[in-house]
């Protein structure tokens, strides 16, 4: 998969700055809130009971896509609405391959924004 089936790299430009003169230190710590926050989200979805949570697989799900979305992770935003849209119809197999998609999706579309702009890792631990 390339990178621009990945990111919506316009979005990010819009968000950061198309080069490192305008780059908006502001909107790389909303990054890493919306990293920290994905991956709670995450552990959410992972963590609750398929078949008994539909709901709540549902709406975490939701949450997720709008932020991937924000930060034009599209890939990820794609899984997850999957998942969201067919959360009463789809088989625990599908939600498994979809959620382990995304979340990949996710490490990578992270390591890949990093690589992109390196200052986002400046003052970070």
């Amino acid at each position: 998969m390339s990178d621009s089936e990945l990111i919506d790299w316009e979005q990010l430009e819009m968000i950061f700055g198309e080069d490192e003169e305008d780059f908006d230190e502001d909107m790389a710590e909303l990054f890493h809130e919306f990293v920290e926050d994905g991956n709670i989200q995450f552990g959410k979805i992972n963590e609750s009971e398929f078949a008994a949570d539909k709901t709540k697989v549902a709406k975490e799900s939701h949450k997720l896509k709008g932020s991937a979305s924000n930060f034009g992770f599209t890939r990820v935003a794609s899984l997850l609405a999957h998942i969201e849209d067919e959360i009463e119809s789809i088989t625990r197999d599908d939600f498994l391959s979809s959620l382990e998609q995304a979340r990949s999706g996710f490490d990578r579309s992270i390591a890949t924004v990093m690589e992109r702009y390196p200052a986002l890792g400046v003052g970070q631990n």
